[in-house]
């Protein structure tokens, strides 16, 4: 079926086995999160998880949807992730082919309309004891350039303030940034809106570095294989997907901020927090019933490493226009989204990997990387174990290494060329008229 919002997406993990519902009482403090953690670290990812009976709320959680590849495939309609790399290929040469949103003036996201909305009635999580607060984790969040009015959606953790309003973490360089960075300058209120639950694609698409022309709704309906649907907001001309659970809008005014407090991060630890932009909620419009996703970030492996290894093949096309010898791309799950890649290379001519590392350094999706790793292309799908194996025997120590002042890591893993002071090598291969006899004869050995 057609997977057009979360309600789609959960019906399909349901028929599929891949959904537990959880009927007993649970705490939307500590209690979802150490639940989804548990499961997230079982074999194959556990299952996504559908909490009915939220302590002090009348609406239910969603955890762990996206937390194994099969899900992930099953959110992207995909019947392997590996496919998604032709999906972008075929996007990137006609990007105009992307279908354009249609806008609509009644949508399931507004039935009902809070003017003073009390965001303590809804289930969001405080995910680790140490956590500031509550947290957003899956956010949508609107955005829109008072310059040109393009728009931008993109995720960025939201805190939950107890008088009402909301704090966003931008990431610095991301469309949200920029706008807030413009409306600042200027001296301008800026209108936000936060949408949570919408359709499986946008929700990768927030997260994805796209470059221009693409714009993430336009490239969710691309994934999906239909145009999203878009409403506009009751306070602003932002717009947001029709079909959503519920939406937060609100306005954030020049030079206002507050600290947002610890949150429990990916590295295992506390990021510190800062001072963030501060929304003042001017309104929250919903479904009459919503269901609340949410994520829960710490050590891997959680659901953030499998939304990561989509993006791995979303993102390779990206990364072979920017340096057209990159034959392939693999991500460990340990790295996240871009702390650590291994990526093969084509090598013709002497200096091509070092090359490489610098131009990937120099912008892209892998420029902050803690660790990359060129490797020469090999026969098949590059994996990490295969990776490694190759890294280890071509490295030399330290001449290939390529450390950054802001304490990341490039290492030029490739053969070397004899321009480089590298010996003649052969690569192991069997003997063809041995493999052949083999192949032929394989079952008089007793394989089946």
């Amino acid at each position: 079926m057609a997977i057009r919002d979360l309600r789609d997406f959960l019906a399909v993990l349901d028929a599929a086995g891949e959904l537990h519902r959880v009927d007993a009482e649970v705490d939307a403090e500590l209690e979802i999160a150490c639940i989804t953690d548990r499961q997230s670290k079982l074999p194959g990812g556990g299952k996504a998880l559908l909490f009915h009976n939220v302590k002090g709320s009348p609406y239910p959680v969603a955890t762990n949807l996206f937390g194994s590849p099969s899900r992930m495939a099953l959110a992207l309609q995909v019947e392997h992730l590996s496919l998604l790399t032709g999906k972008m290929e075929q996007l990137l040469a006609a990007p105009e082919s992307a279908p354009a949103s249609t806008l609509v003036r009644r949508a399931p996201c507004q039935e009902v309309v809070e003017r003073r909305p009390d965001l303590g009635r809804y289930p969001f999580l405080k995910s680790w004891p140490g956590d500031g607060g509550r947290f957003i984790t899956l956010p949508l969040v609107f955005t829109r350039d008072p310059e040109n009015g393009v728009g931008n959606c993109g995720m960025y953790r939201v805190r939950i303030f107890e008088d009402g309003c909301v704090g966003i973490r931008w990431k610095r360089g991301s469309g949200g940034f920029e706008h807030h960075r413009k409306y600042q300058a200027a001296g301008l209120p800026m209108p936000v809106a936060i949408a949570v639950g919408a359709a499986p694609a946008l929700t990768l698409a927030a997260m994805l570095p796209l470059p221009e022309p693409l714009d993430e709704v336009s490239f969710a309906g691309h994934l999906h294989g239909t145009p999203l649907a878009m409403v506009p907001c009751l306070e602003s001309e932002l717009q947001v997907p029709a079909d959503a659970e519920l939406v937060v809008e609100g306005v954030i005014e020049p030079g206002i901020t507050r600290r947002e407090g610890a949150f429990g991060n990916h590295t295992g630890s506390y990021d510190p927090g800062e001072e963030v932009p501060l929304v003042r909620v001017t309104g929250v419009t919903r479904r009459h019933d919503p269901i609340c996703p949410a994520t829960v970030v710490g050590p891997p492996p959680m659901e953030d490493c499998y939304l990561a290894k989509a993006a791995e093949r979303l993102l390779l096309p990206l990364l072979r226009r920017q340096c057209p010898e990159i034959a392939d791309l693999v991500m460990p799950v340990e790295g996240i989204f871009h702390g650590c890649a291994v990526i093969s290379i084509e090598k013709t001519a002497p200096g091509q990997g070092r090359r490489v590392l610098e131009q990937l350094r120099s912008e892209g999706w892998l420029k902050r990387g803690k660790l990359l790793v060129v490797v020469d292309r090999s026969e098949g799908d590059l994996t990490l174990a295969q990776g490694f194996w190759q890294a280890l025997n071509a490295v030399r120590f330290p001449a290939d290494l390529v450390a950054t002042q802001d304490g990341c890591l490039g290492v030029d893993a490739t053969r070397k060329l004899p321009e480089e002071g590298g010996e003649p090598s052969e690569l192991l291969q069997q003997d063809a008229s041995v493999s052949a006899l083999v192949e032929r004869r394989w079952r008089e050995y007793g394989f089946l």
